[in-house]
């Protein structure tokens, strides 16, 4: 079953499908498919196509248009057969298409039953038709009045509903009284229909007063069309007959009012007037007897020659009536025809055979200076009366022609009847092509075109549009947008609309596609019934390119509805900025301003430095912070993606301090990150932000502190420890909750990627340097989690962005994507804020042994500890042999740091290096990012065990040691641009060398010696390099390299003393204390936490 109707039958009931249906046409249909009467059918256009076999001789087509909830019906049948839609073939077509296909699966009562059994259902609740409350407008019965060419009148009954501003909708056929709709006749209607002749027929000139008075006191009459006003009675009038000249030349007796020339006078007993203008009508006294009345409009035409005769007959007869008068003969040269078009249908009787009934057509012919004349004509002249004389129009067979072969170019053919001037496509879709296309284009050139009721394909204007955007009370995060147009007082729901049109136009609603229509320009919206809405390009193409979510095959709307995440509101400020003030607003307000802020996140705020941050933030920075705070206040999370280096975690902390600052943060931040990266934001937090508290919840320890979680405003942890914690995480509500080095969760299905999507916070951020690694899915992960709903789920990324720009290559999907994430990414390079970036920029980044690495720093620090303990007894002081035997003890602590691999006899146990872990991840972000490296170590083994680890990964390097025969060529391949990284030993080029290439430096142990250190840093940061320099210092937390770096930043002289080069070495005694500082145990490996005094 169609998904349109399936959610009809459970919001409203199987029998809001039935209900415009004659209850014998339900029947009917239910014994016909009974009888297997239903041939085939399939799904087209915006509803299904079948074939009904009616009888032995007759196969009917149903064209069933379904339309989406919260439209005006369900279901628009049209059918080739008399009744034109709402037919027994139709039932049955819908009752097939519904699944009951064979007599064995009718389990269900009939459609008449259900039918039947909801109107009962609504007078047992006392909710009768007259009274209860709809929806939508009730149907009315009007009554359209005219007369022929002798002068008789005839009735016409159509059904529409009355507009809000007056008038009605679209008119639609009345198929008689046992067919009506329920509550469409009142008991007046009914007493009406039984006194009124058949369809087609005149009303007899003795009931016509009587007839027209009750016609009038349904205030539904009208003269000739439903937008003159309603009929209504008035005063006699007085009038008289007189000859009146026809347009071939005949005259007849008719009556005359005698005192308005823009009345109508109707022949009857008595003679009437009406005036169309106004819609009154009453009497016409002409004084005489109703019985000569009655024979005076019974009277023959008199032909032109036979004018004389008759008055010379009127000259010798006693009788009170005017002598007529032979018109004088004009034949008018020079005239051109006019191409006339009627597009119609034949529903009513007397137009055409049985068969042609219901169907759609386009009646030609010509128009020659206002005289009308079927194309199918043959007469060589056109006559007709006109300012007292009879005037011929000879017709243009050459030019009638030129206009019919149009015609014929455009698809339509005769009929098939012997009326050639009824017109059709051969296929009755093609209609929509002809109006849309071809009938502008004739207008333009001149032709009358006339569009009649019920013709079902026309061109018709929104009267109203309406927008509604709710928030989603059931489904928090997201709102609920939907579009409505109001044609001819019916309500539309725009957004099932549009879906229909890409989906039958993909290639037309391609944003390539989209780009280059003129903004001009008009596109037609089909109602799903045959009308047709040009809406301005410049409505609908914002609409098109902002709601990329209808792309997707699989979309599915709510009840018309499209459901967004509220970090889509910025559609609704660009959907009011298309449609100007043409667009009635209802709904939540705060997401039209929520709107109105996304799109104005790129003129983000300045902000003032937080108090307590201990340090300076560059303008970028600021900027990024600005961006941050403007997310908060939106309640939106986001994605900070530049480069590394520029001090994503410097702006997070300044986030957080203001965030504190303003009162916001009563709940802790919670900031998730490699287990390599712990220290570093624990030292960076107490660096820049000393008034923060916060809690390390790692180690074996840390269980005791999932009590204390909401005391701290910042806590810790590693994406190793969430999927383990997550049960305390998930139960502890965050204000922020950040993801450091995001890309470790790029895997949507891991278990990590999964549990931070559990735990709630006011704002979620995601930190990365390289957003999108190897493919779109990576970008998608990153929002899913920082901004949920905002690309839609997996699957439908993939079918609406990453197949399309990955495979398709399709720019226009590409730019769409990246207006979706503009306000919720924030990516600066180096180069782009290179004048905001010192020269050179110092950055250490901590590694923290674990496992088997840290027991062998352990074992190694313990035993060589005891021998320098036992040197400096006997020594008593660090000079001489026993300095030798504390660098030896130092270098031993230093191989540990740098790689298990370096130490002689190391146990098998101990092969995870924590630093190398920490080296490539470096490496592979700032590959990324496109940077160029130079990485310095003493150990000529460490950068074998590198290279090693570099081949494993695919990547080329360059070397140079003090084995390196050809230095140049190493030089040139790196300089060149050859390979990316550049392995160099500490001593072989720590001096002598121009590698201006490199625009990182990579020192992976300390040297003893600062100096030499800043010396192959210059390798890379001197006079020729054009872009800033970002050096990296790795070390491992708590161990001998991290105290090593303590004693040169703190203590100079001291280091100088100790671990100088020889040249540079003296006598001079060491501290002791300073000594044992090196050779101090690892911190234990338990929670750890700082706060201030005043906290717990």
């Amino acid at each position: 079953m169609g998904e349109p109707l399936e959610a009809w039958i459970a919001e409203r009931g199987e029998a809001a499908i039935w209900a415009d249906f004659p209850r014998e046409a339900l029947e009917a249909g239910e014994r016909l498919l009974r009888a297997q009467a239903v041939i085939d059918c399939s799904p087209g256009g915006q509803g299904f196509f079948a074939r009904v076999q009616a009888d032995r001789r007759h196969v009917h087509s149903v064209d069933c248009r379904i339309h989406p909830l919260p439209s005006a019906r369900p279901v628009t049948p049209f059918c080739s057969c008399e009744a034109g839609g709402h037919c027994a073939h139709a039932v049955a077509a819908l009752l097939y298409y519904l699944g009951r296909k064979t007599p064995a699966g009718l389990r269900k009562a009939n459609p008449a039953i259900t039918q039947w059994l909801a109107e009962l259902e609504a007078l047992h609740a006392g909710n009768t038709t007259e009274g209860r409350p709809s929806p939508r407008r009730p149907e009315v019965l009007i009554y359209l009045l005219d007369r022929d060419e002798a002068g008789a009148v005839s009735v016409t009954l159509r059904r529409a509903r009355p507009r809000r501003q007056g008038g009605y909708g679209r008119l639609l056929p009345f198929q008689g009284l046992r067919r009506a709709p329920e509550g469409l006749l009142t008991p007046a209607d009914r007493r009406l229909l039984r006194l009124l002749p058949e369809p087609g027929q005149p009303i007899a000139g003795a009931d016509l007063h009587f007839l027209l008075k009750a016609m009038a006191e349904t205030g539904h009459a009208h003269w000739q069309s439903p937008d003159h006003p309603a009929l209504q009675p008035a005063e006699a009038r007085p009038g008289r007959f007189r000859w009146r000249v026809r347009d071939d030349g005949t005259q007849r007796l008719v009556p005359v009012a005698d005192d308005d020339a823009d009345a109508v006078a109707l022949p009857g007993q008595p003679p009437l007037w009406l005036e169309p203008s106004s819609g009154a009508f009453g009497v016409l006294e002409t004084g005489l007897a109703p019985a000569l009345i009655e024979g005076l409009e019974k009277g023959p035409a008199v032909a032109p020659a036979e004018v004389p005769a008759m008055a010379d007959e009127l000259g010798r007869r006693d009788l009170p009536l005017p002598t007529p008068q032979a018109p004088r003969r004009r034949r008018m040269t020079g005239v051109a025809p006019v191409p006339t078009l009627r597009l119609t249908r034949l529903d009513e009787p007397g137009r055409g055979s049985r068969l042609e009934r219901g169907e759609a057509v386009a009646v030609f012919g010509f128009d020659y200076d206002g005289h009308p004349v079927h194309a199918d004509d043959t007469g060589e002249c056109i006559t007709a009366f006109e300012a007292g004389e009879l005037r011929e129009y000879p017709r243009d067979p050459a030019a009638e022609q030129r206009a019919r072969a149009r015609l014929t170019e455009a698809g339509l053919k005769p009929t098939g009847s012997m009326n050639e001037s009824r017109l059709a496509p051969d296929q009755a879709g093609d209609w929509r092509k002809f109006v849309a296309g071809t009938v502008p284009a004739l207008q333009a050139d001149g032709w009358r075109v006339i569009t009649e009721p019920c013709f079902p394909w026309r061109l018709v204007a929104a009267d109203r549009w309406q927008a509604e955007a709710r928030r989603e009370p059931q489904q928090p995060g997201w709102f609920g947008l939907d579009l409505a147009i109001e044609v001819d007082g019916e309500r539309h729901a725009f957004i099932p609309l549009l879906l229909g049109l890409i989906r039958e136009n993909p290639e037309a609603m391609a944003p390539g596609y989209l780009d280059a229509i003129d903004p001009d320009s008009h596109l037609l919206v089909d109602l799903g019934d045959g009308r047709l809405v040009p809406v301005p390009a410049r409505r609908l193409v914002p609409l098109l390119k902002g709601l990329t979510e209808l792309y997707d095959p699989a979309a599915q709307l709510r009840d018309g509805r499209l459901m967004l995440p509220v970090g889509r509101a910025n559609v609704l400020d660009r959907l009011a900025r298309a449609e100007g003030d043409g667009l009635d607003w209802v709904g939540d307000a705060d997401l039209r301003r929520l709107g109105r802020e996304l799109e104005a996140m790129a003129e983000c705020d300045d902000i003032s430095t937080p108090r307590g941050l201990h340090g300076e933030l560059r303008p970028y920075q600021r900027e990024g912070v600005a961006w941050l705070q403007r997310l908060a206040r939106l309640e939106l999370g986001g994605v900070l993606a530049d480069d590394m280096g520029l001090g994503k975690t410097l702006q997070i902390i300044s986030h957080l301090l203001l965030e504190k600052e303003a009162g916001r943060a009563a709940l802790p931040s919670l900031v998730v990150v490699p287990t390599s990266l712990l220290f570093n934001w624990e030292r960076e937090i107490a660096r820049f932000a000393p008034g923060l508290s916060v809690l390390r919840l790692h180690g074996p320890q840390r269980h005791s502190a999932y009590g204390r979680l909401g005391r701290y405003d910042v806590v810790l942890t590693t994406y190793s420890l969430l999927v383990r914690d997550i049960e305390a995480l998930q139960a502890q509500p965050w204000h922020l909750l950040v993801l450091d080095e995001a890309q470790a969760v790029k895997n949507p299905r891991a278990q990590a990627a999964r549990a931070v999507r559990a735990i709630q916070a006011h704002q979620r951020l995601s930190l990365t340097g390289t957003p999108l690694e190897n493919h779109l899915g990576e970008l998608w992960t990153q929002f899913d989690f920082a901004v949920p709903g905002l690309l839609g789920n997996a699957s439908a990324f993939k079918r609406v962005y990453r197949r399309p720009i990955e495979q398709d290559e399709d720019a226009g999907r590409l730019e769409a994507l990246r207006e979706r994430v503009r306000p919720f990414l924030l990516r600066r390079t180096k180069q782009a804020i290179a004048r905001d970036l010192p020269a050179k920029t110092e950055i250490p980044l901590y590694a923290e042994l674990t496992g088997g690495q840290r027991t062998l720093y352990e074992q190694l620090r313990a035993g060589q500890h005891a021998r320098v303990r036992e040197a400096l007894a006997q020594a008593g002081h660090a000079s001489g042999p026993s300095r030798v035997l504390i660098l030896d003890a130092l270098l031993k602590l230093r191989e540990v740091c740098c790689d298990p691999q370096l130490v002689a006899n190391a146990p098998a146990t101990a092969r995870e290096s924590a630093k190398m872990d920490l080296l490539m991840e470096l490496v592979d972000d700032l590959l990324q990012g496109g940077r160029r490296m130079l990485i310095f170590s003493q150990f000529t083994r460490m950068l074998s065990i590198i290279e090693a680890a570099l081949a494993a990964r695919g990547l080329d390097w360059a070397r140079l040691t003090g084995e390196t025969r050809d230095r140049e060529g190493q030089v040139q391949r790196f300089q060149s641009g050859e390979v990316p990284i550049f392995l160099v030993s500490l001593k072989a080029g720590g001096t002598g060398l121009n590698l201006t290439a490199a625009d990182t430096v990579i020192h992976y142990d300390p040297w003893w010696n600062p100096a030499v250190t800043r010396q192959a840093t210059d390798r890379a940061h001197r006079i020729g390099q054009d872009q800033p320099v970002f050096v990296y210092h790795l070390l491992t937390r708590d161990t001998v390299e991290d105290r090593i770096m303590g004693l040169q930043r703190d203590k100079a002289a001291l280091g100088e003393r100790l671990l100088g080069e020889a040249g540079g070495a003296t006598d001079e005694a060491l501290d002791p204390a300073a000594v044992e500082a090196l050779f101090r145990p690892l911190a234990e490996a338990a929670d750890s936490d700082s706060a201030p005094a005043d906290q717990p």
